[in-house]
């Protein structure tokens, strides 16, 4: 059985040392939004230099203590190591699919993709460090709510319209960014915070009709099983099996969206048959072992908002290529040679491929 995820060392390189410094030499913050900014940053930066040292280290409850900034450091800092398929749970599946899984997992080791923090799991935890450990029911409303306003739309963007709530509600309630806050919202006050993301105006609708059910027929919290939380209005089961795993640690379906449905097809691992996300979801979890279920989603989806995007072929820095364990790789790419103008173009991706780079080309 595949142990816990641990936190990577490279999550460093997308730290921005020098504001941090800054902040913590006495620098001002000049408003909430970047006093945020610079918490999560310096979390990171710490997080690093542990984990160069030992990735055990970190503990929850530890803390920093800085000039300007005090940052709890626990155990939900957004991971980007996953566990390998064990040997035993490979006989089970589709040909090479423990291969490629295991692949992912060790390019995934080698870059910070957006998903390992503003991802919906990891996003309230970005926002508030230690918001899971310290306050689970906000935690769990956070989530759905980062949920919510996903669907066709960026995690960068979603993370934007977060950050918006977060501030906004943070001046008008004294709980900050929860249920109660987000209840006393017209749907017109919650769409001027989440106007970039796609849909926001229905969304805001199912934002607020949430909200009463909520606190109606739930007692103020989300509930603990799938058939309650796919009833509440804009909430799929997608969202739903999420929800269950990072907010109560029930681990019962698997959350399949965009990315898993197009390389799940892509690596033969559902049939053609599986032509929406909810067939994918029922075929996935007819072979993969459950123990699986809850880390596919953020192993592939940060594969595949970084390496293999939906509209270009980064297949020069992808193992599975070079392995000859994915088909659809463009072998121009693997044939080189490669430009300058190329790694420039790598460069612009969604992460820092520095490390892939080096190593591939």
């Amino acid at each position: 059985m595949p142990s816990k995820r641990v936190i990577s060392p490279s999550i460093g390189v997308l730290t921005k040392k020098k504001k941090i410094s800054n902040i913590l030499n006495g620098s001002a913050v000049t408003d909430e939004a970047s006093l945020t900014e610079i918490k999560k940053e310096a979390k990171t930066e710490e997080a690093r230099k542990n984990c160069n040292a030992d990735d055990t280290s970190i503990k929850s409850g530890d803390s920093i203590d800085t000039a300007r900034v005090k940052v709890e450091v626990e155990s939900e800092l957004s991971p980007n190591i996953f566990p390998k398929v064990d040997p035993g749970d490979s006989l089970k599946g589709p040909a090479n699919w423990a291969k490629i899984y295991n692949e992912i997992v060790e390019m995934r080791a080698k870059f910070f993709a957006p998903v390992d923090s503003q991802g919906c799991e990891s996003m309230p935890n970005t926002i508030t460090p230690g918001l899971k450990l310290s306050d689970p029911k906000k935690y769990r409303f956070q989530l759905l709510i980062s949920l919510m306003l996903s669907s066709q739309t960026k995690d960068e963007v979603n993370y934007d319209a977060m950050i918006n709530l977060n501030t906004g509600l943070g001046k008008k309630h004294a709980q900050g960014f929860c249920l109660e806050a987000m209840s006393q919202l017209s749907e017109t006050e919650i769409d001027s915070y989440i106007c970039k993301v796609g849909f926001h105006n229905r969304k805001a609708q199912y934002i607020a009709r949430t909200c009463q059910i909520l606190k109606s027929e739930f007692n103020g919290d989300i509930p603990n099983n799938i058939e309650d939380i796919v009833r509440l209005p804009g909430v799929g089961p997608k969202m739903g099996y999420l929800l269950l795993q990072a907010g109560w640690g029930i681990n019962s379906g698997i959350g399949v969206d965009v990315h898993l449905h197009r390389l799940a097809s892509l690596w033969h691992w559902v049939s053609p048959k599986a032509t929406t996300p909810e067939k994918c979801r029922i075929e996935l979890e007819s072979w993969l072992p459950q123990n699986y279920w809850s880390d596919i989603n953020p192993l592939i989806v940060g594969f595949g908002q970084v390496i293999c995007v939906p509209r270009a072929s980064n297949c020069d820095i992808c193992a599975l290529g070079r392995k000859k364990l994915c088909s659809a790789a463009n072998k121009k790419l693997l044939k080189g040679p490669v430009s300058e103008d190329r790694k420039s173009k790598l460069m612009k991706q969604r992460a820092d491929l520095t490390n892939l780079i080096n190593e591939y080309l």
